[in-house]
């Protein structure tokens, strides 16, 4: 799998037939693995976190999630993948599960959202293997990390899916690969919220036209300011400072 860098993130040149391929092949090495995606948010973060930065730099996949970082590679010369945002292929996903006999681990959001996603899940999917469940409000650091952690070796599960946040959900699955025995562990930030409908997202034709930043702005502006009206703006300068220093560089 070829891959391109932005910021010093490596992104993977990636679509969601060859996305969901790879998780097989992830599943089928037996390891731990990592599949995590970018966005403007993630881009800033990274940029601010070097941790963060090595973390998403060790994964074994990082797809492109936003349309923000599709344009930061078009004006930077770089080829990316497909915008691949977790809701909209999930179910595809979901179904892969099924046909293969993997089965999943759902961790994060508070207990009444994963369960609500859990149940909703198996109604759609009633062959697919849940191998557990546990809410993400615990110390990621304490005795109730270590009991979740053998609790999810115990279940066998082949693949976790992680709905904690940026860089909460990253972080946990870098300090916790050692004592994994398995497992395919997948970041998908506010999924649990938006499958249940807890929270809503933005009509397709706003989802579809990049422009899922300002809705979620819009109904949380307080909550999104920093993120969408300071983070974009703050990441555009970034990456053309970054490009415009390296051509520089490359000229001199």
């Amino acid at each position: 799998m070829t891959s391109t860098t932005l910021l010093g993130i490596h992104i993977s040149v990636i679509d969601r037939s060859l996305l969901l391929s790879e998780i097989a092949r992830l599943v089928s090495n037996k390891g731990v693995s990592f599949v995590n995606n970018v966005n403007v948010h993630a881009c800033n973060l990274a940029f601010e976190q070097p941790e963060f930065r090595e973390v998403l730099n060790a994964s074994e996949v990082v797809f492109c999630d936003g349309f923000g970082v599709k344009l930061a590679g078009w004006l930077t010369g770089n080829r990316l993948g497909q915008r691949m945002t977790p809701p909209d292929w999930i179910d595809d996903f979901f179904a892969l599960c099924v046909r293969k006999n993997y089965s999943v681990y759902f961790l994060g959001d508070a207990p009444a959202i994963i369960q609500l996603f859990a149940e909703q899940v198996k109604g759609n999917f009633p062959e697919l293997l849940i191998a557990g469940v546990h809410d993400g409000f615990f110390e990621v650091s304490g005795e109730a990390n270590q009991k979740i952690i053998e609790t999810i070796n115990e279940s066998g599960a082949d693949i976790i899916i992680t709905g904690m946040g940026m860089p909460r959900q990253e972080l946990w699955a870098h300090a916790a690969k050692p004592q994994l025995n398995k497992g395919v562990i997948i970041a998908t930030g506010a999924l649990f919220r938006w499958y249940t409908g807890y929270e809503k997202r933005a009509p397709k034709w706003m989802t579809n036209s990049g422009l899922e930043w300002l809705a979620r702005l819009l109904a949380s502006p307080r909550r999104h300011f920093k993120r969408y009206v300071v983070g974009i703006p703050l990441f555009y300068w970034r990456i053309l400072r970054h490009h415009w220093f390296r051509l520089g560089s490359m000229d001199g």
